[in-house]
């Protein structure tokens, strides 16, 4: 006789099978044990509109300066890609690289693999395996460091306060503020269990 295991989940303390509980918002409790059952969280959209808006948000953090200063008359505006390019401009090549990889490249290929994953998950085409997309997943999250990048940016508006005639956050240091808020919570809201059946 079939039965559908989908249905049954096993508690993590005493190793009992379960049945789920169909309700969603009921917390469900190991009937041998009492322990907290985990309940599986279904793969959200939140996560892909998280995505999209990151992605569009990039774009328009590229366009605005993040900071702007004033030396001598001089106004001098920074913005991301303008600050790889220094770094190559003063033959720091690897240190451009990293920053290049870790601040622009991993956080937009993050993006792309949650896109990619929806893409696949609702429909049937397959562009790539869910190997491929969940070593991605994983490796590109925890190279994004765009959140280290922003606080550098604030301790260099700090320790230039007084040296320069004046310094102020410009359009794009909020677009960031908006970007990271939207690239946490498309990682935070991505349920790689539901998409590639993780265990």
């Amino acid at each position: 006789m079939d039965k559908n295991i989908d249905d049954i989940v096993e508690c993590y303390n005493c190793g009992l099978f379960i049945k789920k509980h169909q309700e969603i918002t009921t917390t469900q409790r190991c009937p041998r044990c009492n322990s907290k059952i985990k309940a599986e969280k279904k793969h959200s959209n939140d996560s892909l509109y998280y995505s999209i808006s990151a992605l569009l948000l990039f774009g328009l953090l590229n366009i605005y300066p993040i900071i702007t200063l004033n030396i001598n008359e001089n106004e001098l505006r920074a913005t991301l890609i303008g600050t790889v390019l220094i770094l190559f401009e003063e033959n720091f090549f690897f240190v451009a690289l990293i920053v290049f990889f870790t601040i622009i490249l991993a956080p937009i290929l993050n993006s792309l693999v949650i896109i990619f994953a929806f893409i696949q998950d609702k429909t049937n085409i397959r562009l790539f395996t869910d190997t491929l997309l969940h070593d991605s997943f994983h490796f590109f999250r925890h190279w994004g460091f765009i959140e280290v990048f922003i606080i550098s940016v604030i301790v260099t508006y700090i320790k230039l306060i007084g040296m320069v005639n004046s310094t102020k956050f410009d359009v794009g240091f909020y677009v960031m503020l908006a970007y990271i808020f939207c690239f946490y919570m498309s990682n935070r809201k991505f349920e790689g269990k539901s998409v590639f059946d993780e265990e």
